[in-house]
C-alpha cells in the first residue's frame, strides 16, 4: 500500500507534456490521427490547386479566347451558353460551389481562433455553423447538377413533400437528436474543450454535431452519445476543481510534530512556482485514525479539473520531501 497518493489516475495532457519534454512519439492513435490529417491536407492542396487553376483558366479565358468558346462557355458557370456541353458544365457548378463552400468554412476557421468570438458563441456553435455551411453546400451542388441535366430541381423537391413526410415519420429520433443538439448549443450547456462526466465516463467533449457528441477520455476512448439522449451530465470545467492529497504518518509519529513542519513550511509559496496551483494547498487536519494507529492528514489545492491529478503528484512530491527532510515518519497498514 503506497503512503502517498490518490490512485492512479491521470489527465492525457499531462502524459503527453511528459512524452513531450522526454523526445517521445506520440502513442499509436495519435499518429493515426496525424496520418489521417496529412491525408486531409494532402486532399485540400490539390483542391486549392484544381480552384486555382479553374478560376485562373475563367478569368484569362474572358480575355483571350473567342467568346462563342464552348469549352469556356461550358467550364464558366456563369455564362448564358445555350448548349453547353454537360460533363464540362457540371465541374464548373462543382468547383465553384465548394470553393465558395470552403472559402465560407476557412473565414469561420479564422473567426474561431479569436479568443473574444469563442466566448461569446462557443466553439460548438462556430463547428456546428461550419458543418452547415458544407452539407449545405453538398444539397446546393446536387440541386445545380440537377439542373444542368435539364432536371427541375424545385419541383422535384416539391414533388418529393408528401414523400418527405411519410418519411420523416420514421426519422423521429434524428429530429429529436437535432433539436437536442440546437438546445445544448443555444444555452450553452456544454462546450467543445469541456471536461465532462456522463455515468462513469470522464472526458473531454471534442465534437458536437447535429446528431450527436463525442466525448474522448484520457486514453482515447471516445464515447458517443445521441444528443437526445443526454439526460444528464457533470460539467467540471465550469467550477474550480479541487487536487486532494492524503499522508499516512506513523503510528510512533506526533501529529504535533507534524502540525509544527507544516506551518513553517508555509506550503503556500508552491503557488508561486507551480502556477497551476490557484490557491493552497490547505491542510485540513487530522482525517482518520486507523486500527493500527497511523493518522491520514488531508491537503488540498483548489486548480483547473484538467490540471487536477498533476497538481496532486506535485503535492504528493513535496510533501513526501518535506516529511524526508524533517524526519518525518511515514507509515501505512501492514
Amino acid at each position: 500500500m503506497s503512503n502517498l497518493g490518490m490512485g492512479t489516475q491521470f489527465d492525457k495532457s499531462e502524459l503527453q507534456r511528459l512524452m513531450k519534454e522526454q523526445g517521445i512519439d506520440n502513442d499509436p492513435a495519435d499518429r493515426k490521427k496525424e496520418k489521417e490529417a496529412n491525408g486531409s491536407k494532402a486532399l485540400k492542396i490539390i483542391g486549392i490547386i484544381v480552384a486555382l487553376a479553374y478560376f485562373a483558366f475563367i478569368i484569362a479565358g474572358r480575355f483571350l479566347l473567342p467568346e462563342d468558346n464552348v469549352f469556356l462557355r461550358s467550364l464558366d458557370v456563369f455564362s448564358e451558353a445555350d448548349k453547353p456541353n454537360k460533363a464540362l458544365r457540371i465541374v464548373g457548378l462543382i468547383v465553384m460551389t465548394l470553393s465558395i463552400s470552403a472559402v465560407l468554412r476557412f473565414i469561420i476557421r479564422i473567426m474561431a481562433e479569436s479568443s473574444r468570438l469563442t466566448k461569446r458563441t462557443g466553439k460548438a456553435f462556430i463547428e456546428l455553423l461550419s458543418n452547415l455551411i458544407k452539407y449545405a453546400a453538398v444539397l446546393v451542388m446536387v440541386m445545380l447538377v440537377l439542373n444542368a441535366f435539364g432536371v427541375n430541381a424545385a419541383a422535384l423537391v416539391a414533388g418529393l413533400g408528401v414523400l418527405s413526410l411519410i418519411v420523416g415519420l420514421g426519422v423521429t429520433s434524428l429530429v429529436e437528436d437535432i433539436v437536442a443538439g440546437i438546445f445544448i448549443i443555444g444555452e450553452r450547456l456544454f462546450d467543445v474543450g469541456d471536461i465532462v462526466v456522463v455515468d462513469d465516463f470522464r472526458g473531454t467533449i471534442v465534437s458536437i454535431g447535429f446528431r450527436s457528441t463525442q466525448i474522448e477520455d484520457d486514453g482515447g476512448d471516445i464515447l458517443i452519445l445521441r444528443n437526445s439522449s443526454i439526460e444528464s451530465l457533470v460539467n467540471m470545467t465550469n467550477r474550480a476543481s479541487y487536487a486532494v492529497c492524503d499522508i499516512t504518518l506513523g503510528k510512533d509519529e506526533s501529529y504535533e510534530h507534524f502540525e509544527e513542519v507544516i506551518k513553517a513550511a508555509d506550503l503556500h509559496k508552491l503557488c508561486e512556482r507551480y502556477p497551476e496551483i490557484e490557491k493552497g494547498p490547505f491542510c485540513l487536519g487530522l482525517s482518520e485514525i486507523t486500527e493500527s494507529g497511523t493518522k491520514v492528514v488531508t491537503f488540498v489545492a483548489v486548480c483547473q479539473e484538467n490540471t487536477k491529478y498533476w497538481i496532486q503528484r506535485i503535492m504528493n512530491r513535496e510533501l513526501a520531501l518535506l516529511c524526508e527532510s524533517n524526519g518525518v515518519q511515514l507509515g501505512g497498514d501492514d
